[in-house]
């Protein structure tokens, strides 16, 4: 008897879950900010984003992997980029969850966090468009 399964067209494997995490590269090199502050914000973005999405699936699925948890560290040039960044991801359909983190008292966006997700296509052009790429050293 043949197996009911030959020919049958196998799934593509699923992408694991993702955070990237976006932060404005000018804030070292042009603003004087130290590395250790930086590292705050991405600590504040992060947490933000995975408090305000904690019912999500995807979310909750991230944060019972702790040995698997996946990261990209990726920079825009300055506030302009990652606001429109913010931009375009509040407006797809439906919309991207993330957090811009806005420092205070002093009212700057630092840095940005996307919930845990798989890399979709809309996620890529929202990041391709507003100018982010690979934090490099």
């Amino acid at each position: 008897m043949a197996d009911s399964t030959e020919g049958a067209p196998t799934a593509a494997p699923q992408q694991p879950l993702v955070m990237q995490i976006v932060v404005r590269r000018d804030l070292l090199e042009a603003e004087g900010w130290g590395v250790g502050p930086l590292m705050a914000q991405v600590a504040h973005a992060t947490s933000a984003v995975l408090h305000e999405t904690r019912e999500r699936p995807e979310t909750q699925t991230y944060l019972d992997d702790l040995k698997n948890m996946r990261k990209v560290v990726m920079q825009t040039a300055d506030q302009v980029s990652i606001e429109r960044l913010a931009s375009l991801l509040a407006a797809a359909d439906p919309p991207i969850a993330h957090h811009l983190w806005i420092e205070q008292p002093e009212n700057v966006p630092t840095c940005l966090a996307l919930a845990p997700n798989r890399r979709d296509n809309k996620i890529k052009k929202a990041l391709d468009k507003s100018g982010a790429r690979l934090w490099k050293g």
